[in-house]
C-alpha cells in the first residue's frame, strides 16, 4: 500500500535505451533533486491510500511501483507549497524514532533560479504501522498548519495540530508527542520532539 498527500500520473520518458513510464517528484537543476519511480503504463498515484500499489525493486535496487498488494506501507509525501521566501518545507518523525522509517528515495525542488529562495522534500519511505509523520509546507505555509500523519494498524489518518487530539480519541490511542498552545492562541506540536527525515 502506498499513501500519498499529493495526486501524481506517470510520465512517459524516453531515453536511449527505450521509453518507460515514471511517476515524477521534485525538480531537476541546482539545490534540487528528481525523485523518479519506474512504475507501469497509465501508474496514477491518487492523494490519500493506494491500496493496489506497493514498492519493489528495479534491477539496479532503486524503488520502483507495482500494482500489487502486499502487506507492507510506504508513504510518498510532498512538502511543496508556495514560491516564497517564508521558510521551507519539510517532512519530519519523532526524534529517536528514526529506526522504524526507512527512506527508499529522496526529491527536492526549489525556488529561485539558484534554489537559494526556499526549498521543499519529497521522500518515499517505508513507515511502521504505528507511528507519527508530521508534514510542513514550504512557501507560503505560514499560518497553514501542519500536516500531520497517525499511522494506526498499518492505515493512514490525517490530522492537523488542532485535531490530533481528536484523532487519536477516536482511534483508541495515545497522543505520540506533546500538543502546545502558542502565545496567539494556535494549537502547535513541540519543535524539539521532531527532527527531519
Amino acid at each position: 500500500m502506498i499513501y500519498s498527500n499529493v495526486s501524481v500520473k506517470a510520465e512517459e520518458r524516453t531515453f536511449d535505451f527505450g521509453t518507460i513510464y515514471q511517476v515524477c517528484l521534485g525538480e531537476k537543476g541546482r539545490n534540487r533533486q528528481l525523485l523518479t519511480l519506474t512504475c507501469p503504463e497509465g501508474t496514477e498515484i491518487q492523494k490519500g491510500m493506494n491500496v493496489n500499489l506497493t514498492i519493489g525493486l528495479t534491477k539496479s535496487g532503486k524503488p520502483r511501483i507495482h500494482n500489487r498488494i502486499d502487506g507492507n506501507l510506504y508513504m510518498l509525501l510532498s512538502s511543496k507549497g508556495g514560491y516564497t521566501r517564508r521558510g521551507n518545507g519539510s517532512v519530519q518523525i519523532l526524534r529517536d524514532s528514526d529506526q522504524e522509517y526507512e527512506v527508499l528515495a529522496r526529491g527536492r525542488g526549489a525556488d529561485g533560479d539558484a534554489g537559494r529562495i526556499g526549498h521543499w522534500d519529497v521522500v518515499l519511505m517505508k513507515v511502521p504501522s504505528e507511528g507519527i509523520v508530521k508534514v510542513r509546507t514550504g512557501g507560503g505555509g505560514y499560518g497553514t498548519p501542519s500536516d500531520v500523519f497517525v499511522i494506526h494498524d498499518n492505515q493512514v489518518y490525517h490530522a492537523t495540530p488542532e485535531t490530533l487530539q481528536d484523532c487519536c480519541d477516536e482511534l483508541g490511542i495515545d497522543v505520540p508527542c506533546s500538543i502546545l498552545t502558542a502565545d496567539d492562541g494556535d494549537v502547535v506540536l513541540d519543535w524539539d520532539e521532531w527532527q527531519l527525515i
